[in-house]
């Protein structure tokens, strides 16, 4: 990604009547349900169905491969969860003129923790349920074609949009050092870990559900795979702020100091990322992530 993005144009036409025949077609007893809220991410399109349900259908060719993930490996590694998540409890084909799978998920009521911010509470909440996801990941687990890559392999990509966002107007009085953001993602990289982990990999506002301050659910499942339990952890950093990782971390369990130098530099990568975004609060949370994290100032360099 070289360019500021916005969220891509959907490839497919979903509307009610659309969600209405596929349920009609494939699970009839669910047809007469009302449909609710609709939501429309990157990659997929949840809408509301009865009070408890959704049905979650791919927006983009890319999801539709990534949609293999939820349906196969989600419900594989979520019995032993102690928290919500959208765990397909129905499966559908291609019909009515939509080429993809989909599936229907429990619907998980709650706020994005981008318009809800997690508490204190909220954020143990977070590394209680972290620590349950991070279980050894079995033979076959999928593999994020980027993230559950070596962070080493990942620092090039992460200098070039380093330096792109630093050639744009700085955000809010923000000017990111490129050369100590990289400095600190290749100290981080020195101390590889060999364990692969379940892992979500995605772990930004608007994939972490709250309500009353507190955890609701993780949700978007669509990029977990087999990865490094500091990805979650420093993705974690940048939706948190300094304070509140540091109580995350403490209901999460012993993290090695390794563990910790590999998390900052997830989170000065995943922060990276999400500044090249232009929609919702992506960029805000990032820039907040890169200042406290000391890689940007308030002044040029």
């Amino acid at each position: 990604m070289n360019e500021f993005a916005p969220t891509p144009p959907s490839e497919v036409m979903i509307n009610a009547a659309l969600v209405r025949c596929l349920l009609a077609s494939q699970h009839a007893d669910l047809a007469t349900l009302p449909l609710g809220d609709r939501h429309e991410g990157w990659d997929n399109v949840t809408w509301r169905l009865g009070p408890d349900l959704a049905v979650r259908l791919p927006r983009r060719i890319i999801a539709s491969t990534l949609v293999v993930t939820e349906l196969a490996w989600l419900p594989h590694i979520s019995k032993e969860w102690p928290f919500a998540a959208p765990v397909p409890v129905r499966t559908g084909a291609p019909g009515c003129g939509f080429p993809w799978r989909w599936s229907v998920v429990p619907w998980v009521e709650g706020s994005t923790a981008y318009d809800e911010p997690l508490t204190h509470k909220g954020a143990a909440d977070l590394g209680l349920a972290l620590r349950a996801l991070h279980q050894p990941a079995p033979r076959g687990a999928p593999l994020n074609p980027y993230r559950s890559s070596p962070l080493a392999n990942r620092i090039s990509r992460a200098r070039v949009r380093m330096e792109a966002i630093a050639a744009k107007a700085p955000h809010r009085g923000a000017y990111l050092d490129v050369d100590a953001a990289e400095s600190l993602m290749r100290r981080g990289a020195q101390s590889p870990s060999s364990e692969r982990v379940c892992a979500h990999l995605d772990i930004h506002g608007d994939n972490v559900i709250t309500r009353d301050g507190r955890l609701a659910g993780i949700i978007d499942w669509g990029d977990a795979g087999a990865g490094d339990r500091a990805t979650d952890l420093g993705q974690a950093r940048v939706l948190l702020g300094h304070h509140k990782w540091q109580t995350m971390l403490r209901a999460y369990g012993t993290v090695d100091a390794t563990t910790r130098r590999r998390a900052q530099a997830e989170a000065i990568g995943y922060a990276v990322t999400l500044a090249m975004m232009t929609d919702g609060a992506y960029a805000a949370s990032a820039w907040n992530a890169l200042v406290s994290l000391g890689v940007a100032t308030e002044q040029p360099h």
